[in-house]
C-alpha cells in the first residue's frame, strides 16, 4: 500500500511543471509524509506534520479520520484540525462489512440474528474508528460483536479467505473479490450503497445510523501555509483528477470512489466529523 500512495502523490507532483502553477513552484525536493504502514501511524504522522515549516515543501497524506476521529478519541493527542492547512481530498472510502462468498450470513440482519442466538461473530477492524463502529452497531442492536484488530483491509480479506475470520470491515480492496464471488458485502458503512455489492443495505437503511464513515483520502500541510502556495497545491491536486492514469489507479487498483473535495470544504467536513466522532464515542460510554 505504501507504494500505491507514493504513486498517487508522484502523479500529483508531476503537475508542478504545468502553467497552472506559475505563481509558485517547489524549489527543491518535497517531503511527502504518509500514515503507513497500514493499520496505524496517522496520528504520529500528523503530530510531526504539525511542527514542519508551512512553506509547501512538507505535505501529509492520510485519511480524514486522522484529523477528526483521532483527536476526538484522545483529546490529549496534541493536535486539532486547526493545526493544518487542508489542500483537498482525492477519493472517498468504500467501507463495507464483508464475509466469505459461501458464508451463511447475507446481511447485517443475519449477523444480528446469529449473535442474538449466541453465535460469536468476529469482525476484523483496521483502525480505532472501525473498532468503535463495530462496537456501536452491536450496542445499537443489543448484541456484542467481537472486534479483531488487523493491520489493513487486505489483511482482513486474507483472514476471511483463509478461514481465520468470520467477517471484516474493509475500505475498498474488497471490490475485485466481490466481483469474483469470493466475498460478499453484508452492509455498507458509507452514506450510500457501495458500487460493488450494491444490494447490501447501508447502516441507515438497516436502522442503525450510528457509525457511517464518510472518510476521505486527504492532503494536508502545516497551518499557516501562505495563500499563494496553498492555491498552487490545490490547483495541482484538482487538475490531477483529469489524469487518466491516476483515475484508473484510484478507481481500479485502489477500488475507491474518485472525488475531489477542496480544502475549505474539507476542513468544514472534518470539523463536523469530529462532532460526529464525539457523539459516537459518547454513545459507547
Amino acid at each position: 500500500m505504501f507504494k500505491k500512495i507514493i504513486t498517487v502523490t508522484t502523479l500529483a507532483l508531476a503537475l508542478f511543471s504545468g502553467p497552472v502553477l506559475a505563481e509558485w513552484k517547489p524549489n527543491g525536493s518535497i517531503t511527502m509524509m504518509t500514515m503507513f504502514p497500514p493499520g496505524g501511524g496517522g496520528a504520529a504522522m500528523a503530530e510531526i506534520l504539525k511542527t514542519a515549516p508551512a512553506d509547501g515543501m512538507t505535505i501529509g497524506f492520510a485519511v480524514s479520520e486522522t484529523f477528526s476521529f483521532a483527536p476526538a478519541m484522545n483529546p490529549k493527542i496534541g493536535y486539532t484540525a486547526n493545526d493544518f492547512s487542508f489542500i483537498g481530498a482525492v477519493a472517498n472510502t468504500k467501507v463495507g462489512w464483508v464475509a466469505a462468498g459461501d458464508s451463511p450470513y447475507n446481511s447485517l440482519e443475519d449477523l444480528v440474528a446469529a449473535a442474538k442466538d449466541g453465535a460469536e461473530i468476529e469482525v476484523g477492524v483496521f483502525s480505532p474508528r472501525a473498532n468503535a463502529a463495530v462496537r456501536a452497531i452491536g450496542k445499537h442492536f443489543g448484541v456484542e460483536f467481537i472486534p479483531v484488530p488487523i493491520k489493513s483491509g487486505n489483511e482482513g480479506i486474507n483472514n476471511i479467505l483463509n478461514g481465520h475470520l468470520d467477517t471484516t470491515l474493509v475500505g475498498g480492496p474488497q471490490a475485485p473479490h466481490v466481483r469474483k464471488g469470493a466475498l460478499k458485502v453484508l452492509a455498507s458503512l458509507e452514506a450510500e450503497r457501495l458500487i460493488v455489492g450494491k444490494n447490501a443495505l447501508t447502516l441507515i437503511e438497516s436502522g442503525a445510523p450510528v457509525a457511517t464513515f464518510r472518510v476521505k483520502w486527504t492532503l494536508a500541510a502545516p497551518a499557516g501555509m501562505p495563500e499563494d502556495i496553498l492555491k498552487a497545491w490545490t490547483a495541482a491536486l484538482e487538475s490531477s483528477m483529469t489524469n487518466e492514469t491516476l483515475r484508473a489507479f484510484i478507481t481500479e487498483k485502489m477500488s475507491l470512489k474518485m472525488n475531489f473535495t477542496p480544502g475549505d470544504l474539507l476542513k468544514d467536513e472534518i470539523v463536523k466529523g469530529r462532532g460526529a466522532s464525539e457523539a459516537l464515542i459518547g454513545f459507547l460510554r
